[in-house]
Order: C-alpha cells, then sequence, then structure tokens
C-alpha cells in the first residue's frame, strides 16, 4: 500500500497530532514499510495451516489451589 503525505496529514489531524514536514515524511515512509509488510504476510499461503494460539507448545505449571 502507498501512502501520501496527505494520508498522513489527515491521519494526524485525525490523532489531534502536531507533525513537522520532516515528521510526516518518517512518519509516511515508517508506515510505508510496515503496510508493505503486511502485505508480504498476507501473501503467504495458511491453506491447510491450523490457528495456533501461541508460537510454541508449551503449558505453563500452574500451583495447586
Amino acid at each position: 500500500m502507498s501512502l501520501t503525505n496527505a494520508d498522513v496529514r489527515k491521519v494526524a489531524h485525525l490523532a489531534r497530532l502536531a507533525m513537522s514536514e520532516t515528521e510526516i515524511e518518517t512518519a509516511r515512509s515508517q508506515l510505508s514499510g510496515i503496510f508493505d509488510l503486511i502485505a508480504e504476510m498476507q501473501a503467504v499461503d495458511t491453506q491447510g495451516i491450523a490457528p495456533m494460539s501461541h508460537a510454541q507448545d508449551v503449558s505453563q505449571r500452574l500451583r495447586e489451589d
């Protein structure tokens, strides 16, 4: 997804954030990177893979009470 500085200005306005042009450009670059990563993860074929709640299948030791 490609963001423009106008998009960042609009989001900053909605969040009531005052941002300089340098901050807007930095935020645009960082947000574009995040959206690119999300698009890359969505492109992975996960058909047939069971959803998991944790990265490792580890059970916690609980005290008896």
